[in-house]
This record gives structure tokens, C-alpha cells and sequence, in this order.
């Protein structure tokens, strides 16, 4: 069974969502739920992807939990924690999975599902369905098996890493863009490559102009449990 993305996965997506591409994106202020689960396939996706939103969540007094699955070395995990620090969060946990061994991983699963049983979130944050890594594929296979195991209904917000992506929902982040920055910055080895700091602002200023949420803003694709399940059962005869 093919767990990775391939064109024809994409092409078969667009043609569901023709009828939302032409309507004007939603703007949120901040997007329901007082129990917020985010994953990150790797330590910084979170950051990239939705640290704006969550500087939010934690400022209304929310709750939010990450757990990260692979590449969480040391090094990385020390990093990961300053900037959950500068973020807010309450809770991260980290798994001791390395990259691309998580289709068809066990352990991983019952980790997920445990971590989910944990916090029975009503708001959680996924890479997009299409980003563009085989891990940010599987954790969306992994999140719709574990939602009809758990009998959980989440909203389900898909953010951009790798990939852009079509929202139907963005979210003005920018008061919290200096402190997303910040949280950026602590990603050090990563940042050696890639300035990370710069490539999100870039993406966030975009955000902002093309939806009109803000000055800086975050956008995804917002689903129900239910209709995330069913997409990545079309998608990946999952």
C-alpha cells in the first residue's frame, strides 16, 4: 500500500476542493478549542507552521501539548525546549523514532493515541494532508486512524512546512510574530542550513497580504475529525 505523496494523490485533492477555491479565505482571531494537541513530525515544525497561533492559545489561557516523533536528538531536544519556553507551552513530549521509520510503526501509534487519551484535545494541529515529507504524510494516517480508534472529534488544522497549501482559515499573527521569531531563533542547528527565521516571516508577510488577516499571518486548512478521516481514506486507501 503506496504511503507516500505522489501527483496523482494531489491532483485527486484538488479536484475535491474545487469548490473552495474560489471562496474568500476565513479569517479567525483565534481559532476554538481551550485543549490544543499539536504534532510535529520533527522538532521545529510546530514552530514553523502554527508558534504564532499558539503564542495565542497560551495567551487566552489555553492548554497546549506537542509531541514531536522523530530526529529528536539531544541536541535538537534542547532546542526544542527553549523555544517551547519562548512559545509558552505546557507540554511537550518527545518520541525516540528516527526520520522516515514512522509507516507502519507501532510504537509510534500507541504513543499517539496515549498522548491523545491524555489530553482528549478538541483543536489539534497536523502538517497539511500534501506537505511535501513522507513523515508529515504518515502522521496524517496515523492522526485519522487514532481519531476513529479514540472516538475523539477534534477540529483538525492542517499548517504549511514544506509545502504551501490552499486555507480555507487564516489567523492575524502579528503580535505574536517577535515572539515566533524568538522561538525560531532557538533552533540553532537547523538554522545552520536554512535561516528558518527568515524563510517563515517570508511566509507569514505573504499569509498576511494574500488573506488579509494581518500584517503577519498563519494560514491551514481546517477540517472535522470526520473529513480529515474520509480524505486520507481516499487519498491513501487508508
Amino acid at each position: 500500500m503506496g504511503r507516500h505523496l505522489k501527483w496523482t494523490h494531489v491532483y485527486r485533492l484538488y479536484e475535491w476542493a474545487e469548490p473552495l477555491l474560489n471562496q474568500t479565505v476565513a479569517k479567525e482571531s483565534l481559532p476554538a478549542g481551550d485543549r490544543i494537541v499539536v504534532l510535529a513530525p520533527h522538532i521545529d515544525d510546530e514552530t514553523i507552521g502554527c508558534g504564532g497561533v499558539l503564542v495565542k492559545h497560551v495567551r487566552a489561557g489555553k492548554r497546549v501539548a506537542i509531541l514531536t516523533f522523530a530526529d529528536c536528538t539531544p541536541e535538537r531536544i534542547v532546542e526544542g525546549r527553549a523555544a517551547g519556553a519562548v512559545l509558552g507551552v505546557q507540554r511537550q513530549d518527545f518520541l525516540p523514532f528516527p526520520s522516515k521509520t514512522l509507516s507502519g510503526n507501532r510504537d509510534a501509534f500507541a504513543a499517539l493515541v496515549a498522548f491523545l487519551r491524555e489530553e482528549t484535545p478538541n483543536l489539534v494541529y497536523v502538517p497539511s494532508l500534501l506537505d511535501r515529507h513522507t513523515d508529515h504524510v504518515v502522521l496524517n494516517q496515523m492522526l485519522a486512524r487514532a481519531t476513529r480508534e479514540t472516538g475523539q472529534r477534534p477540529m483538525v488544522y492542517g499548517y504549511e512546512v514544506w509545502s504551501t497549501l490552499t486555507p480555507n482559515v487564516a489567523v492575524d499573527i502579528t503580535a505574536e510574530q517577535p515572539l515566533k521569531a524568538r522561538a525560531l531563533d532557538c533552533f540553532t542547528s537547523q538554522n545552520l542550513s536554512n535561516n528558518w527565521v527568515d524563510a517563515a516571516m517570508g511566509l507569514n508577510r505573504y499569509r498576511g497580504i494574500t488573506t488579509s488577516a494581518g500584517l503577519y499571518a498563519e494560514a491551514f486548512h481546517r477540517l472535522t475529525a470526520a473529513r480529515h478521516r474520509e480524505l486520507v481514506g481516499r487519498l491513501w486507501k487508508v
